[in-house]
């Protein structure tokens, strides 16, 4: 049997028995620039309450990555997601609202905006960034112990190898009948919020470099470009609890897929609040990823997608 990782599609000597965690990360101008949001499997970006948007990394192994940021508090879109992978969410607290929300659902998490968690050595208040940045802006969560810390909060880090993510991978990805999709400009809006997010593909690399607020976005640490190999629209109906946005994804919808600069509709959709989001052609046909990693941005169905 061919043993893969089911958010990224590489190849694996054995089943994936790891937990998904999941990190939310900041993404308003002023805590930028990201750190290690490329070593997500699976990014996630949307608006998440009145104007801030955000964005929600996915990491299958996540002892592997050092530093993980900004990392702002969990929002209810946040933990809806969260729900659908079963995974460990960590974040930096949040309102009463949402971590009510948060236990409602039974997710399994934990902040590392807490003592206990810079002792434990999962978080730490970056001295530059909060000198340069601000406070608000300098939490960094650190990976190589979240499991531990994780296990000790009583959580299980055994997943059942035989779940299915509902994630397909072809070695290349490209949609054979996709239009030509080498400079993507996607507003992402709900009611009066706009935000664009241009991705320019890079045929050398076979990968998006990522661009927002007028600028190629760069690793804080690395300094390296970010880049997706694959990236999905999602058309959502988004209305608000309160002050926060959700979507209601259970009801599904269409969405635009694109890889190796072609793009094509899709549809997506989950079987229940408990089960990953799948993806399909328009004909019905499961939709086939590239090996790697993939950017998703959730929007309003009316929301102006720009190609070329």
């Amino acid at each position: 049997p061919v043993y893969r990782n089911p958010l990224n599609g590489e190849l694996l000597d054995a089943p994936y028995t790891g937990r998904i965690f999941i990190s939310t990360i900041s993404n308003v101008p002023d805590a930028l620039p990201h750190v290690s949001a490329n070593q997500a499997d699976i990014i996630f970006e949307t608006f998440v309450n009145y104007s801030i948007i955000r964005c929600i990394g996915l990491y299958s192994n996540i002892s592997q990555v050092e530093q993980i940021g900004s990392i702002r508090s969990t929002r209810l879109m946040f933990n809806d997601i969260t729900q659908h992978y079963d995974a460990i969410l960590f974040h930096a607290g949040g309102s009463s609202q949402v971590l009510r929300d948060v236990k409602a659902r039974g997710i399994e998490n934990f902040s590392v905006d807490t003592w206990d968690a810079v002792q434990a050595g999962i978080s730490v208040r970056d001295e530059y960034r909060k000198r340069h940045i601000g406070w608000e802006h300098c939490l960094l969560a650190l990976g190589p112990k979240m499991e531990e810390y994780a296990a000790a909060q009583g959580y299980s880090l055994e997943g059942d190898p035989d779940k299915d993510y509902l994630l397909r991978f072809n070695e290349d990805g490209t949609p054979a009948d996709g239009e030509t999709a080498e400079h993507i400009t996607i507003t992402i809006t709900e009611k009066s919020n706009r935000k664009d997010t241009v991705l320019d593909y890079n045929p050398d690399t076979g990968r998006y470099v990522y661009s927002q607020y007028g600028k190629v976005m760069r690793d804080g640490i690395t300094e390296e470009e970010e880049t997706y190999r694959n990236i999905l629209v999602m058309f959502a109906q988004i209305s608000r609890e309160g002050m926060y946005q959700v979507a209601d994804f259970c009801a599904g919808g269409e969405g635009l897929f694109a890889c190796g600069g072609k793009l094509i509709p899709i549809q997506w959709g989950c079987d229940s609040e408990d089960s990953p989001f799948w993806f399909k052609t328009m004909d019905g046909e499961e939709l086939e990823l590239g090996v790697g990693n993939t950017y998703i941005a959730i929007t309003e169905p009316d929301s102006k997608i720009v190609y070329e």
